[in-house]
């Protein structure tokens, strides 16, 4: 199969999906290693950091990130999924997302190198597969020296962990919670397990995990002679925090390993704490809309303490969308018995129908009602009384609203 010309519609996500002749989620490490050695290790000329966890990994993974690129001399690199609006945001060197013109580039040249490859063997990537062999090959032709890689899914199994344990300085699981279950089991030990396979042989994994999680992590870190670092989390209110102290725990870590002396006047933690990383609790004063990320029960919960704390007795409308999820869960960790929500849909195949939610929705808030989009959603909402619109339950849904809100398309109230 070869690849579609280039054209003012298609861009490039649409042009590597059109050559896939795999769909969906298929783990595995085969495919991509093979690929890998066909195109002559790219990932190996580079240092990388991999982070995983069921909630906060693409915080973790933007705060590190911004440390090294502000504070380092180092040339860093940043591959995250899923991206919000642009499929550009998965691929950030030196903190700038990677232009069209400099992925156009890298895309002509490797995906007919990934596709004679397939044809050579019959053995055919995955979207997410090619997505992270394009994110090696840029960072090395960009000569990148430190490469913060987000876990996809899981972890053992997942493209990002084919990196070697002699080019991973550091491993991170921020946590672990019900997510993916059919994918990764159906206990917090089998997530947890599953989890624990970036973990390397000799490295260093920093975890914030505790009782059931943090034991099988602890065992596979022995078993692979890891050092084991533990960030305690519990006291800490919000989410943020907890990632911002599990960052700044790597941080130290990695600065030391490198051997990078730090001036005193560098305040870390102060720095972190003035980032907004886009899609998470991140609000528009203008609009009075809240767009946070939150997709499973754990970061649900997060979510409901941090409105709790921040919008107490507040007017609320909630817009959610979510994928195929447990959503009972999700709602139920979220929704007030006061709450009024709004149920649509994300634009994915994988999405919960509206009516689904809508039903769950009825048996633990107020009020639900359905809309067919986003938008419609958000011209419903504000005409209801209220003092705050928080659109969640899915990273797709999320990307939506910035791109409504950065087009500046919204009718205010």
């Amino acid at each position: 199969m070869n690849p579609k010309p280039h054209s003012a519609v298609l861009d490039l996500a649409e042009l590597i999906k059109s050559t896939r002749k795999k769909t969906g989620i298929e783990l595995g490490l085969e495919r991509i290693k093979a690929c890998l050695e066909y195109l002559g290790n790219p990932q190996k000329q580079f240092k990388s950091v991999l982070i995983g966890g069921t909630n906060g990994k693409g915080s973790v993974t933007f705060y590190l990130s911004n440390l090294f690129n502000k504070f380092t001399d180092l040339k860093i690199g940043r591959y995250i999924s899923p991206h919000l609006t642009r499929w550009n945001e998965r691929f950030v060197i030196s903190e700038q997302v990677a232009s069209d013109e400099l992925l156009e580039k890298i895309v002509d040249k490797t995906l007919p190198q990934i596709i004679s490859f397939e044809n050579g063997t019959n053995n055919f990537l995955t979207e997410f597969e090619v997505y992270t062999v394009i994110a090696f090959c840029l960072f090395a032709l960009s000569g990148i020296e430190l490469a913060f890689l987000e876990v996809g899914m899981g972890g053992r199994l997942d493209a990002t962990n084919i990196v070697d344990s002699e080019d991973v300085l550091c491993s991170i699981i921020t946590n672990v919670s019900f997510d993916h279950m059919n994918y990764l089991g159906d206990t917090i030990e089998k997530i947890a397990k599953e989890k624990a396979g970036i973990i390397k042989n000799n490295g260093c994994i920093v975890t914030s995990t505790t009782t059931d999680s943090y034991e099988v992590i602890k065992k596979e870190a022995k078993d692979r002679n890891a050092l084991l670092i533990h960030t305690d989390v519990e006291n800490l209110l919000t989410y943020r925090d907890k990632n911002i102290a599990i960052a700044l725990k790597a941080w130290e870590y990695l600065i030391n390993k490198l051997e990078i002396k730090m001036s005193p006047e560098v305040k870390a933690e102060d720095f972190l704490k003035s980032l907004q990383f886009n899609g998470r609790f991140h609000f528009f004063k203008d609009e009075k809309i809240l767009l946070d990320g939150a997709h499973n029960p754990a970061a649900a919960l997060e979510l409901n303490k941090l409105i709790g704390a921040n919008y107490y007795r507040k007017k609320i409308i909630y817009i959610i969308g979510i994928l195929d999820k447990d959503y009972d869960a999700f709602l139920r960790n979220l929704l007030r018995k006061d709450s009024i929500v709004i149920c649509t849909e994300p634009k994915s195949e994988r999405a919960t129908k509206k009516e689904i939610l809508a039903k769950c929705v009825e048996e633990i808030a107020s009020r639900a009602i359905m809309s067919n989009d986003l938008r419609e959603a958000i011209q419903i909402a504000k005409k209801e009384d209220h003092d705050l619109i928080v659109i969640t339950g899915s990273l797709y849904l999320v990307g939506e609203a910035l791109e409504l809100i950065c087009k500046n398309v919204l009718v205010k109230k």
